[in-house]
């Protein structure tokens, strides 16, 4: 019995004994190459890569809660394609827009122009907003890839670029919804501003050339500056098959380019465009614009800036309904829509508001 007991506990020992050597210490290779493997996977699951419009493959958060406009043109789209991912403003809403945009958004901070010739970026307010994405929107320029690659690695955060001009504002929807996330609104505005730029293109390749009426677009406090042929602060007076008056070089600036009265005169446009109230009581008071054709044949209009102007300033989106408004001036035997239900349409679709009669009156 003892014998038996003795081989029983013998047995017990060495089990344990056999059990406590064969347990080892966790490798920690294995643990490291599984924490890699499990940071690169939320890192994939958190991130994707989105191609802009200059080719440039950004890495981007999969989802976009923040974004900054790097200027007034990205401002002005991105505010009518998703307002409320804006966490701030690249400049000021203009006092024009007061009681047409939302009050919420004039109290977001103002980063001011990201580069270019009139960068002033307030870095300081930019990382306390600490957006996801940095957003710039317009027209190509010169080795742009370059400067947003710089400019993305100074800020570190990315950066990418939307061509948006006349022809590509529709492409600039679609891509915006695409890098959005909210592709079904922005389908929307890329429709609205296909169909229109289809339609007055067919409109303006109606109308002979021996009919195009020229058009001066006046603007600084004397009327003396102007936004050329070729500029693209200019460009919705071809688009309507008009003709702009000033032929000289274009300015790079929405200031636009001097000339002279005298030059004016030369010209002497069938329609003057002013961009302001006091210009265009100006140009109608001034005895030194009263023997110009267009003065004397009340051919002169003040260009709606409500919120902002029809025509450029920004040169962004707000153009799209500068386009039938000026039309319908020039041509009113081509452009036949009813101005007031165009506006209407365009202001509820692209600013998110709905006019009232009294608000119509004040636009137009």
């Amino acid at each position: 019995m003892k014998k038996k007991l003795f081989t029983i506990l013998l047995s017990v020992s060495l089990l344990f004994s056999f059990t406590g050597c064969s347990k080892k210490e966790p490798a920690k290779e294995p643990v490291k190459e599984a924490q890699t493997q499990e940071n690169t996977k939320i890192n994939t699951e958190e991130t994707r890569t989105f191609t802009d419009s200059v080719g440039r493959t950004v890495t981007i958060p999969k989802k976009l809660k923040k974004i900054a406009p790097s200027g007034p043109v990205a401002q002005l789209v991105l505010y009518t394609a998703a307002p409320d991912l804006l966490c701030g403003l690249a400049r000021e809403f203009p006092k024009t827009a007061e009681g047409y945009f939302d009050d919420s958004y004039y109290s977001l901070p103002v980063f001011g122009q990201f580069y270019g010739k009139n960068a002033n970026l307030n870095m300081e307010a930019l990382l306390a907003a600490s957006p996801d994405l940095v957003i710039d929107i317009g027209e190509p320029k010169e080795n742009i890839g370059e400067e947003l690659d710089t400019l993305s690695e100074q800020l570190g955060i990315p950066v990418v670029f939307i061509e948006a001009t006349l022809p590509t504002m529709e492409s600039a929807y679609t891509k915006l919804g695409e890098l959005l996330g909210n592709e079904k609104e922005c389908e929307k505005l890329a429709a609205y501003c296909k169909n229109l730029f289809e339609d007055t293109s067919k409109k303006a390749a109606s109308i002979p050339e021996d009919e195009k009426k020229t058009i001066y677009l006046a603007s600084g406090s004397d009327g003396l500056n102007t936004n050329a042929s070729g500029s693209i602060h200019g460009d919705i007076v071809e688009q309507i098959g008009a003709v702009n008056a000033a032929r000289v070089d274009a300015a790079s600036t929405g200031g636009g380019s001097e000339v002279s009265l005298e030059q004016i005169f030369l010209w002497n446009p069938d329609i003057v465009l002013a961009d302001t109230k006091e210009l265009y009581e100006k140009i109608l008071n001034d005895p030194a614009w009263q023997d110009l054709e267009a003065v004397k044949n009340k051919q002169v209009y003040q260009i709606p800036d409500i919120p902002y102007s029809y025509i450029n300033n920004p040169p962004s989106v707000n153009r799209f309904i500068g386009i039938p408004w000026l039309g319908s001036i020039v041509y009113p035997e081509v452009y036949t829509e009813d101005i007031r239900k165009e506006v209407t349409e365009f202001y509820q679709l692209f600013y998110h508001i709905e006019l009232t009669e009294e608000q119509l009156d004040e636009i137009l």
